[in-house]
């Protein structure tokens, strides 16, 4: 229903703000780590969330948190707010990261996340990772730290293509580890 939103911010707390744009105020739930600045021009990608009780907006500075956020909603026990406060407390690369290496005491960090929901969480989205099917690729054009990279990117909603010429952008991708070549490409993604 609603994709993206363009117009001058209103801080309302560390978590929302109003977007004005073209006479009316949205009002837009936004993680702690974006840095707005108050009657600011700001850009965001939406993610509409409507329960029984409320419909909400959910913010992004770049389609990957976004993505990010949808994947996190997937995962049984995760709801909107836990997503944001996940958001809030690591970067799309570091929960990549955390995924990739089943850090449950990173997980436990964030605020409303206990040891069952985070086991749960790494379960459920450590095997949508490691199920992403890559059939277009030519198995000896990327080294191993390539290919997991590629299978994350993937996961984030990324096409074959997107992600392979993320990855290929990269210099010296030989000498970085998974996590590296998953934040430099997003770094790559988020130009598009």
């Amino acid at each position: 229903m609603f994709a993206f939103i363009k117009g001058v911010a209103t801080i309302l707390s560390d978590t929302c703000l109003i977007v004005f744009t073209h006479g009316i105020g949205y009002e837009v739930n936004i993680h702690k780590r974006m840095r707005i600045e108050n009657e600011s021009d700001v850009s965001l990608f939406l993610h509409f969330v409507h329960k029984e009780d409320s419909m909400s907006l959910y913010g992004f500075e770049n389609r990957e948190e976004k993505t990010m956020f949808t994947t996190l909603l997937k995962a049984q026990g995760v709801g909107a707010k836990l997503a944001m406060e996940t958001l809030s407390t690591y970067s799309v690369a570091d929960i990549m990261d955390i995924l990739f290496t089943k850090d449950i005491n990173r997980l436990k960090n964030i605020s409303g996340m206990g040891a069952k929901k985070a086991e749960k969480l790494l379960f459920e989205l450590r095997d949508k990772i490691e199920k992403i099917d890559i059939k277009n690729i030519q198995p000896n054009s990327y080294n191993s730290n390539e290919s997991d990279a590629l299978k994350a990117l993937m996961s984030l909603g990324f096409s074959n293509i997107e992600a392979g010429n993320a990855i290929a952008k990269i210099e010296d991708k030989n000498k970085l580890t998974v996590e590296s070549l998953i934040s430099e490409s997003l770094r790559h993604l988020s130009k598009i």
